[in-house]
C-alpha cells in the first residue's frame, strides 16, 4: 500500500464521522459557496512525442552486436618458460625444437647407448585465450557509448512525462453571527515521480521499447567477455577499420549502428504542455477541499485555546458510551433469547442446540450472502471503475478537444503565415521584375544614345561631304556661266553633262546611304567579333591557369616523391602497410607517374647530349704529327659546320649510324 492509498484510506474515514452530521455539512456549504468567483487551480502535464527512427535503428542494430558479443573472438597467446625437468608436466612439440636449439641443456651421457637421454632442463609452453583484441574493444566502448546515449534520452522523458504542477490559490471570507472565518491558501505543487501520466499508448509504447534497449545494452555489458574486454584500456575514436569489421556481417552492422548514433543529431523526441483549468471547483472538490480547511481551522482552534485535554476526555466519555450502548444492547438480546427458550417449553439447552441449527443455517445463508455481497462488491468495484474511465476518458476527450482547437488555432496562424509570406515573396519578385526592367531599360537607352550618336556623325560627316560637293558644283556652274556665251553651240552637250553628273551626285548620295548602313552593320559585328575575342581570350587563360596549376601539382608531387627517395637512400623510410589506404595508394600512385614523367624526359635530354658529345669526338681531326703532310687550309667559315650541322642535324638516328 503506497502513500497515496493511506491517505484516501484516512480521508474516507474521517468523512464516515462528517458527512452525515447536519452541522459539518452546513460548514461545508458555507465554505464552498463563499467567493467561489476567486478560485484558482490550475495542473501542468507534458505530452511527450518521440521518433521512432532512433530506436528503430537501435534496435535492428543491437541484433547484430548481440550476435557479435557471442563470437567471443580471441587470438591465443604463448607464454614460454625454461625450467628444471623435475617440474615438466607435459613435454609439446615447442619444447622438443627449443631442445633440438639448446643441446647445452643435455649435460649428462648416457652411459650405455639402450638408456634414455634426459636434459637438465626443458622449455614449458602454456596457450592462454586473449580476449582483448581489437574488436571485442571496439564493442565495449559501442556498449558503452549506447548506453550513456539511452539512458540520456530515457531520463528526460521520463522526468516530462512524470512531471506534474498543481497550482491551487482559494481567498474566502465566511461570516456567520458569532463566527468570521477568512480562508487564504495557495498551494504550489511541482514533482517528477507522478505514476499518472497523460494517457498515450504511442508514448508508453516507445518508452517499453526504449527501456528493453537499454535492458539488453545492460545485459550485454555484464557478460563474461565484456567483463573481461573492460579491464583493458577503453579505445578511442576514430575508429581503425579492421578486416572484421569491414567483412565480419555482425561487426559491420555494429560498426554502421556506432556511426548512427555518434553523428546523431537533436534529442530525439519533442515535448507539449498541457494544461487543465478546474475552477469553477465542481462540487465534489469544492466539498472535499471545504472538508479540509474545517479540519485545518478545527486544528488551529483546538492548540489556539490549548483544549487538547478536554477534547479528549470528552472523546474517552463518548468511547465509553458507546461501549456501554453495545453492551446493553447485548444484555437485552440475550435476555429476548431466554424469554423464548421460556416460551418454548424447552430446556435452555435444548434451546441452544436449535440456536446453533438456526445459527448453521443462517451461516449457509450468510455464506450464500457473503458471495453475493462480495459479488455486489465486485459489480460496484467495476462500476467505480468504469466511472473513473468514464471520467477519464471524459478529460482525455476535454484535452483533446483543447489540443484540436490549439492545433485548429495553429493551422489558422500557419496559413495566414503562408498567405503573408507568399505575399511577401510576391512583392519581392514584382520588385526584381521592376529593376530587371530599369536596368534593362537603361542598358537600352545606353545603346541606343550611342548609336544615334555615331548616326549623327557619320550624317554630320555626310552634310560635309555634300557641302563640299555643292560648292565644288557652284565653283563648275560659275565657269560655266562666264563661258555660256562661247559654249552656246555647246550648250545641249553641257545639259546632258549636267544631267550625268546629276545623276552621278544622286548615285553617290545613295553610295553614302548604303556606306552609312554598312558602316552601323560593321558596328554590330564587330561588337560581336570583341565579345567573341573576349570570351576566347578568357578561356586561353583559364586554360592556361589550369595548365599551370597542374605543372604546379606535377611538380609537387615530383618534390614529395623525390623527398621519400631521398629518405628511402638515407634508410628512413622503408616499405610498409601506410599506403595500404585508397588516399595514400593514389599519392604514391601519383609520385610514381611524376618521376616517371621526368625520368624519360631527362633521359631524352641526356641521351641527345651524350650522342652530341660522341658525334662531336668522333669529327674532331687527329692530332698532326711530324711525318703527316701539311693540310689544305680550310675553307672560310667551315669551323662553325660540324658544330652547326651537328646542332641542327645530330637527330638521335644520325648518332646511332655515326656510332
Amino acid at each position: 500500500m503506497n502513500i497515496l492509498d493511506i491517505y484516501y484510506r484516512a480521508f474516507k474515514e474521517y468523512r464516515k464521522e462528517t458527512a452525515d452530521s447536519a452541522a459539518c455539512q452546513k460548514d461545508r456549504n458555507a465554505i464552498a459557496q463563499s467567493d467561489s468567483d476567486r478560485d484558482k487551480f490550475e495542473t501542468t502535464k507534458y505530452l511527450c512525442h518521440i521518433e521512432a527512427d532512433w530506436i528503430k535503428a537501435i534496435e535492428e542494430g543491437l541484433e547484430f552486436v548481440e550476435k557479435a558479443v557471442r563470437e567471443e573472438r580471441q587470438f591465443i597467446r604463448t607464454n614460454g618458460e625454461v625450467v628444471p625437468i623435475e617440474k615438466v608436466k607435459r613435454i609439446s612439440k615447442d619444447s622438443v625444437e627449443h631442445l633440438a636449439k639448446h643441446s647445452e641443456m643435455i649435460t649428462h651421457v648416457p652411459e650405455e647407448e639402450t638408456d634414455q637421454l634426459i636434459p637438465d632442463k626443458l622449455y614449458m609452453t602454456e596457450k592462454l585465450s586473449d580476449y582483448a583484441v581489437y574488436e571485442n574493444r571496439f564493442l565495449y566502448m559501442m556498449l558503452c557509448y549506447l548506453r550513456d546515449f539511452i539512458a540520456f534520452r530515457l531520463e528526460k522523458i521520463e522526468t516530462l512525462r512524470r512531471t506534474y504542477v498543481g497550482d491551487m490559490a482559494v481567498s474566502k471570507t465566511v461570516s456567520t453571527k458569532k463566527r468570521t472565518l477568512v480562508i487564504e491558501s495557495k498551494i504550489y505543487e511541482k514533482r517528477t515521480d507522478n505514476p499518472f501520466p497523460i494517457a498515450d499508448e504511442n508514448s508508453a509504447a516507445l518508452v517499453k521499447r526504449i527501456t528493453d534497449c537499454q535492458t539488453l545494452v545492460s545485459a550485454l555489458l555484464n557478460t563474461d567477455l565484456m567483463q573481461q574486454v573492460a579491464k583493458t584500456p577503453m579505445i578511442k575514436p576514430p575508429i581503425v577499420k579492421t578486416n572484421v569489421l569491414k567483412m565480419n556481417n555482425n561487426f559491420k552492422r555494429a560498426l554502421a549502428l556506432y556511426d548512427y548514433v555518434a553523428s546523431y543529431q537533436g534529442l530525439g523526441f519533442s515535448s507539449e504542455e498541457v494544461k487543465q483549468d478546474l475552477a469553477p471547483y465542481s462540487e465534489r472538490l469544492a466539498d472535499e477541499l471545504a472538508e479540509s480547511f474545517n479540519l485545518t481551522a478545527f486544528t488551529a482552534y483546538k492548540f489556539g485555546n490549548d483544549i487538547e485535554s478536554i477534547l479528549e476526555t470528552a472523546y474517552r466519555r463518548e468511547e465509553k458510551r458507546r461501549r456501554a450502548e453495545e453492551a446493553e444492547k447485548l444484555v437485552a438480546r440475550i435476555k429476548r433469547l431466554k424469554k423464548r427458550a421460556l416460551e418454548s417449553n424447552k430446556t435452555l439447552e435444548e434451546y441452544m442446540l436449535l440456536l446453533e441449527e438456526r445459527n448453521r443455517m443462517l451461516e449457509r445463508d450468510n455464506e450464500e450472502l457473503v458471495a453475493i455481497r462480495l459479488e455486489v462488491e465486485k459489480l460496484n468495484c467495476r462500476i467505480d471503475e468504469l466511472t473513473l474511465e468514464k471520467k477519464e476518458l471524459g478529460r482525455r476527450v476535454a484535452e483533446l478537444e483543447t489540443l484540436v482547437e490549439e492545433k485548429e488555432r495553429e493551422i489558422a496562424r500557419l496559413n495566414q503565415k503562408y498567405i503573408d509570406d507568399m505575399a511577401a515573396v510576391k512583392k519581392e519578385h514584382e520588385r526584381e521584375i521592376a529593376a530587371l526592367n530599369e536596368e534593362h531599360a537603361r542598358e537600352t537607352e545606353a545603346i541606343r544614345s550611342d548609336y544615334e550618336a555615331r548616326i549623327a556623325e557619320e550624317r554630320l560627316e555626310f552634310a560635309q561631304k555634300m557641302e563640299e560637293t555643292v560648292a565644288e558644283y557652284e565653283e563648275q556652274a560659275g565657269i560655266l556661266r562666264g563661258d555660256i556665251e562661247a559654249l552656246q553651240n555647246d550648250l545641249s552637250e553641257t545639259r546632258a553633262q549636267s544631267e550625268r553628273q546629276k545623276r552621278e551626285l544622286e548615285a553617290q548620295i545613295q553610295k553614302l546611304s548604303a556606306a552609312e548602313e554598312r558602316l552601323v552593320a560593321e558596328y554590330g559585328e564587330k561588337s560581336r567579333a570583341l565579345e567573341a575575342k573576349y570570351a576566347q581570350e578568357f578561356e586561353m587563360q583559364e586554360t592556361v591557369s589550369r595548365r599551370e596549376m597542374e605543372k604546379l601539382q606535377d611538380e609537387t608531387t615530383f618534390v614529395r616523391g623525390q623527398l621519400d627517395a631521398l629518405r628511402v637512400k638515407q634508410g628512413l623510410l622503408t616499405p610498409s602497410a601506410d599506403y595500404a589506404s585508397r588516399e595514400r595508394f593514389l599519392e604514391l600512385q601519383e609520385e610514381y607517374a611524376s618521376f616517371e614523367k621526368f625520368f624519360k624526359e631527362q633521359w631524352k635530354i641526356t641521351k641527345r647530349e651524350i650522342r652530341k658529345e660522341v658525334l662531336w669526338a668522333k669529327r674532331e681531326k687527329p692530332k698532326k704529327q711530324k711525318n703527316d703532310p701539311p693540310s689544305p687550309p680550310p675553307a672560310e667559315n667551315s669551323q662553325a659546320e660540324p658544330l652547326e650541322r651537328t646542332e641542327n642535324n645530330g637527330s638521335p638516328q644520325d648518332g646511332a649510324n655515326a656510332e
